[in-house]
C-alpha cells in the first residue's frame, strides 16, 4: 500500500486474517492451516502471516493497515472488512482509531449447511461486515441489504475464501465507474467479483504460494509481488 497514491481508490473490500480461529490461545497460535481446516485433508495446505497475534497487537497492526488504507481511499469513500465475532468488538475500535467514520455492521449468513451445529448452544452461523466511511456518507443510488446469505465456498485453494457473490454485491458500492481494492487479496475473491461487474479492481497478496494461485486463478500474468 506504501506505494499507492493518495485517493486513488472509491472503495475497499477486504477479509483480514481474524487472528482467532479459537476459544483458547493454544488454538489461536496453530497455524491457519490446522486451525481452520483441522483433519481436511482433502484440502490444499498454506498457511498465512499475521493470523497468532493476540487480541492488543492484533488491533495495533489492525489500525496501522487501515490508517494506510484511508489515504489511498477517496473521501466519501467506503470500508467493508469482513470478521468473525471473537474479533468483532476490537475490529469496531481499530476502524475508529484509523479515522474513519463507522457506519455499521452487517452480517454474512453462512446456511445451515456452512457450520456445524453445537450440542447445547447454537451454530455459528453467522460472520460479520463492519463497514465505515472515509468521512462523511455519500449518497450513491445503491442500496445493499444488511444480511448477506451464501454458503462457505470449498472447492477454492484458499482456505478461508468468501463466496464471490456476496464480495460482487459489495462492490456494487464503487458504482459503475469506481475502482475497488483489497489489502488481503488472498485467492482473488473480490477481483473476481469485480471483473464479473466489469468495475477496475486492485488487490495485494504478501504470501507467494497464495499469489501465484490467486494469478493463474485469474488468469493474470505475472505481476510485481
Amino acid at each position: 500500500m506504501h506505494n499507492l497514491p493518495d485517493g486513488c481508490f472509491d472503495l475497499i473490500v477486504t477479509d483480514p486474517p481474524y487472528s482467532s480461529g479459537g476459544l483458547h490461545a493454544t488454538t489461536r497460535k496453530q497455524p491457519p492451516s490446522r486451525k481452520y481446516l483441522g483433519n481436511d485433508c482433502r484440502r490444499p495446505v498454506h498457511d498465512f502471516a499475521h493470523d497468532n497475534k493476540d487480541q492488543r497487537s492484533w488491533t495495533r497492526w489492525c489500525v496501522d493497515w487501515l490508517t494506510e488504507s484511508r489515504r489511498v481511499l477517496k473521501p466519501g469513500g467506503l470500508v467493508c472488512v469482513f470478521i468473525d465475532w471473537r474479533q468483532l468488538p476490537a475490529l469496531t475500535d481499530a476502524i475508529q482509531m484509523a479515522g474513519y467514520l463507522w457506519q455499521g455492521v452487517a452480517v454474512w449468513d453462512k446456511t445451515v449447511g456452512g457450520c456445524r451445529p453445537r450440542n447445547g448452544g447454537m451454530r455459528q452461523q453467522a460472520e460479520f461486515i463492519v463497514w465505515a466511511s472515509h468521512g462523511p456518507l455519500r449518497a450513491s443510488g445503491t442500496y445493499l441489504p444488511g444480511v448477506f446469505h451464501g454458503r462457505k465456498p470449498t472447492d477454492t485453494f484458499h482456505i478461508t475464501a468468501k463466496p464471490v457473490p456476496i464480495m460482487a454485491e459489495l462492490c456494487q458500492l464503487a458504482g459503475q465507474h469506481g475502482h475497488v481494492f483489497d489489502p488481503f487479496a488472498g485467492g482473488g475473491a473480490v477481483l473476481k467479483a469485480a471483473r464479473q461487474l466489469d468495475i477496475s479492481a486492485t488487490g495485494c497478496e504478501i504470501e507467494p504460494e497464495i499469489y501465484l494461485q490467486a494469478l493463474a486463478d485469474l488468469e493474470l500474468p505475472s505481476l510485481a509481488a
